[in-house]
Formats: structure tokens, C-alpha cells, sequence
């Protein structure tokens, strides 16, 4: 195969899953920087495999794998780290959504969606983690707190902070609330 076709093959590949392997590196990153170097390097190792002419049989997998192992070895390098989050445990803190709920989520009636998560991607790391952990995995402040090594009184300003933040930037009706937790939108 040729470079061109590499490339073209390559950058099908990314845009495929660029918005998968992203989330997965953010919601595992320390801080944007990390994390944004960390899906540089991903896709550079990937890029590399396919210039020598391996052929990869499932490249969102091998993807992903790549992304484990660079935020091992990215964690694993720092002793201070290492004893905040363990390589083995470093799974546990976030499940990767399903991408088939969030293509069924992203092609309901709420348009929002799209707008909160870039509101959140522009964020700060922490403030994004901690509405993750709270709305996505539906953890307590209390909780959220307890796995981001903080205090509780912090997590709950972050978040309702955040949540100021997208009420005034995303533009929504009552019938498409997007994060509700009772009869009140937030």
C-alpha cells in the first residue's frame, strides 16, 4: 500500500474514532495538556504501525489499547501518581460509555447534548471529571469527592458552578432537560 492510500486509510480510521478514544483519554487524564499529548501519541504510534505495513484488524480496539498502555506507562513514570492511581486500578474509576448509547443519545431530541459536551471539553479537567463521575456515573458529591481526592465543599462548587456555567450557555426546554435530578431543570 502505498503512503497516500496509508494516509487516506488513516484518516478515515481517525475520524471514525477520534470523539471514542478522546473521551476515553480525558476522562483518564490528569490535565488537558496530558491528555492532549497522550491522543497525539496514540495516533502517531497507530500512524507509524500502518506506515510499516501491519495490517490492523480492528483499529478502534488496537486504538484503544494503545491509549491503556500510553496512560500506564504515563502514570506509571510519576511515583506521586502512582500513588493516587495504580495501572491496575486505573480502569475503576471510569467506564467508557457504550458507544451505542451515546450514538442513541446523541440522535434523540436533545439537541443539547452536543453543546454541553463541548461546553464541559473546554472546561477545566477537574470540573469535567467531577460532573462525569456525578451525572455520568451517578455517584454522590460525597463519592465524587472520595475517588478525586477532595474536599466535598469543593466538589459541590465545581459542580454547581459548571452547572451555571451550561444553564447559560445551553438553551433548552423543560420537555428536553438533559440533566434533571427532580421536577426542577437544572
Amino acid at each position: 500500500m502505498s503512503k497516500k492510500d496509508v494516509t487516506l486509510q488513516f484518516q478515515k480510521i481517525y475520524d471514525d474514532t477520534y470523539d471514542y478514544i478522546y473521551r476515553y483519554i480525558m476522562s483518564k487524564a490528569d490535565t488537558r495538556e496530558n491528555a492532549e499529548d497522550l491522543i497525539q501519541n496514540v495516533y502517531l504510534t497507530f500512524y507509524r504501525k500502518m506506515l510499516s505495513g501491519a495490517t490492523v484488524l480492528n483499529p478502534k480496539h488496537y486504538l484503544l489499547r494503545i491509549a491503556k498502555n500510553d496512560l500506564s506507562d504515563h502514570y506509571g513514570s510519576d511515583a506521586v501518581r502512582r500513588s493516587k492511581i495504580t495501572i491496575e486500578n486505573i480502569d475503576d474509576h471510569y467506564d467508557i460509555p457504550d458507544d451505542d448509547a451515546l450514538t442513541a443519545l446523541e440522535k434523540t431530541e436533545c439537541t443539547a447534548y452536543e453543546e454541553v459536551m463541548a461546553v464541559l471539553k473546554r472546561s477545566d479537567i477537574t470540573a469535567f471529571n467531577i460532573f462525569m463521575l456525578h451525572f455520568g456515573q451517578g455517584l454522590t458529591l460525597r463519592e465524587t469527592a472520595s475517588v478525586l481526592e477532595m474536599e466535598e465543599s469543593t466538589v459541590k462548587t465545581k459542580m454547581y458552578r459548571m452547572l451555571k456555567k451550561l444553564k447559560k450557555t445551553v438553551k433548552e426546554d423543560r420537555s428536553h432537560a438533559l440533566f434533571r435530578r427532580s421536577s426542577k431543570v437544572l
